[in-house]
């Protein structure tokens, strides 16, 4: 029978299956890796199962330690929303929340977002990733982020997913292009010259017309925007995450509508169904606000 159980210890199985290892578990809790060993080994001794295959290369949690891990995530995460009702100003939520977002959302809705959650939460710490849709929902159905924001929409019966908003693709040229005075083109234009295009979705439609030359496959927007302001490519972007973008405002990137076909964007929240928070609901709410007001600009 247990009977010495302690929250700590549940901390330390869901960390340790998070990061893979006691050592980094011990480094984001700021406990020692023997107090953690110790708490490990004294929980399976009273639960009488091993946890944790543990190795020179990590800890890999067993078939039994997974069950473990899943109901240990669901008793935190009633002790995390007990302390947090014990709190009735929501000013007063502390804690840590992280955020994994694709580039079209962390460069475009998401900076206002976070000001205006961090002013009315300031004890909370915020954790931005910055990642493609795959990824994202990966590192939230491992339980390390806390939400995903992704482009399209994605069902698994682990998460809670949610549409944000939809937009459209735009074709983006520089100010020196011979395209630049125009104000569309088509796909079958685009096909004819160097293109820079991170969206599978998006390629898949420009292959449809021909076979395209994608120039680079950097996942760094900055470099992917100063080579289409330099006019050697063009590139795609959503119509969203251009009503803030400082090439589009000092005219050095000139964005074009796609005559021939309309693509349509839509983003998504995911999360865990079992690591649904009040700081994570609370940022949700505050996203979808100002998801509302930057439609507005």
């Amino acid at each position: 029978m247990v009977n010495k159980l302690r929250i700590e210890q549940l901390m330390y199985v869901v960390e340790i299956a998070r990061t893979g290892s006691i050592s980094a578990a011990a480094e984001r809790l700021h406990v020692s890796q023997p107090s953690i060993s110790q708490g490990i080994s004294s929980l399976e001794v009273e639960l009488g199962i091993k946890l944790f295959i543990r190795s020179k290369v990590g800890a890999l949690p067993t078939e039994s330690g997974k069950s473990v891990i899943f109901k240990a995530q669901e008793i935190l995460n009633k002790v995390e929303e007990l302390q947090e009702i014990a709190n009735t100003e929501y000013s007063l939520l502390k804690g840590r929340l992280s955020i994994a977002a694709i580039a079209g959302i962390s460069t475009s809705i998401l900076p206002k977002t976070l000001v205006s959650f961090k002013k009315k939460y300031p004890g909370i710490e915020l954790e931005i990733i910055e990642e493609d849709s795959h990824i994202i929902r990966q590192l939230v159905n491992d339980g390390k982020t806390d939400i995903g924001l992704i482009g399209g929409e994605y069902n698994d019966s682990n998460l809670v997913c949610g549409k944000l908003f939809r937009t459209v693709a735009i074709a983006c040229v520089g100010k020196h292009s011979i395209f630049a005075k125009r104000e569309a083109i088509s796909i079958k234009e685009v096909i004819n010259h160097p293109v820079i295009c991170s969206s599978e979705a998006l390629k898949n439609i420009l292959n449809k017309h021909g076979n395209p030359n994608y120039l680079i496959k950097s996942k760094n927007l900055e470099a992917a925007k100063h080579i289409i302001a330099q006019g050697i490519a063009i590139g795609f972007y959503t119509e969203m995450s251009l009503k803030v973008d400082p090439y589009v405002q000092t005219g050095d990137i000139i964005p074009l509508e796609i005559s021939d076909e309309t693509i349509a964007v839509d983003y998504s929240f995911i999360q865990l169904k079992t690591h649904r928070s009040t700081a994570s609901q609370e940022f949700l709410k505050e996203l979808k606000e100002q998801i509302i007001l930057f439609q507005m600009i």
